[in-house]
């Protein structure tokens, strides 16, 4: 396995990690955008399955290592696994990579509560118990995110949670409910964004008049930069608009560098506009080991 690729953001390192390479409907993720326009840079296999990346940026500076989401982890079950064509992650390998080992991660951040950004907070064992993948992590959750995911009576985001119980479980000793936009480590805010569900996050990094945003699920591919191309997963597709377009548009005015949560063939990218139209910069690409998968 590649070592992560690494950006430097001001005083901090930015190292893009993966949890690997999965598989999701494409009309759940392009919503109504017709199938003939996106599975243009998006093929379905006959299942109508389109290749997707887990990205968990891993943000860096001294002591403090922050990651931002976990990917879906090793708790699938054999059903699940042949449904999302995901095995067990490659997240904390890629840690290894890196020469650090879970318990070095300082600070978790988790953008909201679906399985595809929170199941690698734990890991199964052997023996079929879940354990906290990040033991000595500060986990930091929006408590309405948390609340709702608790809690709703309403059908479809009880099936959207429906495996947060079994995930927060062995790690409510960690998690911080946060309330709003909150500064993790001097450099380094939670912001919310709402969209794609009601308390979703992203992570915003400024440091020495340089800047970084792990959009997370309000821009999961680089298609989705487009406007009215948005997931049918998205709670307020109208709210998901307007902040993609509100920080798309600072990115491009700050030269900042933008992380996606999805896109099978780039981790990050500075975005600019030409004519217009908003097209990726510098990038950094997905490697043609992991793009073959």
């Amino acid at each position: 396995m590649e070592q992560a690729p690494k950006i430097q953001v001001g005083e901090f390192t930015v190292a893009f990690l993966t949890d690997g390479i999965w598989r999701n409907d494409g009309g759940c993720m392009f919503g109504v955008v017709p199938k003939e326009l996106w599975q243009r840079n998006h093929p379905a296999d006959e299942y109508n399955r389109i290749r997707l990346n887990l990205v968990c940026p891993l943000i860096l500076k001294g002591r403090e290592a922050i990651l931002v989401d976990t990917g879906i982890g090793n708790r699938l079950s054999e059903v699940e696994r042949k449904i999302f064509d995901h095995g067990d992650g490659w997240l904390i390998d890629g840690l290894q990579q890196l020469g650090m080992e879970p318990g070095d991660i300082t600070h978790l951040l988790l953008s909201h509560l679906h399985f595809d950004h929170c199941g690698g907070m734990v890991r199964r064992q052997k023996s079929g118990a879940l354990v906290s993948s990040f033991p000595g992590a500060r986990l930091f959750l929006q408590r309405g995110e948390y609340e709702v995911a608790q809690n709703s009576t309403n059908e479809r985001l009880r099936a959207a949670y429906r495996h947060v119980g079994e995930c927060l479980e062995p790690v409510m000793s960690l998690v911080e409910l946060i309330d709003g936009d909150v500064e993790l480590v001097p450099g380094v805010r939670a912001v919310v964004t709402g969209g794609h569900t009601d308390r979703h996050q992203v992570a915003l990094v400024h440091s020495l008049g340089e800047s970084f945003m792990h959009l997370a699920d309000i821009v999961p591919t680089s298609s989705h930069m487009r406007g009215p191309w948005n997931q049918a997963y998205d709670l307020d597709a109208l709210r998901t608009m307007e902040q993609k377009a509100h920080y798309l548009a600072d990115a491009v005015t700050g030269k900042w560098w933008v992380s996606f949560a999805h896109d099978p063939s780039v981790y990050a990218a500075r975005i600019v506009n030409d004519q217009g139209k908003l097209i990726l910069g510098d990038s950094l690409p997905v490697s043609e080991t992991l793009h073959r998968q």
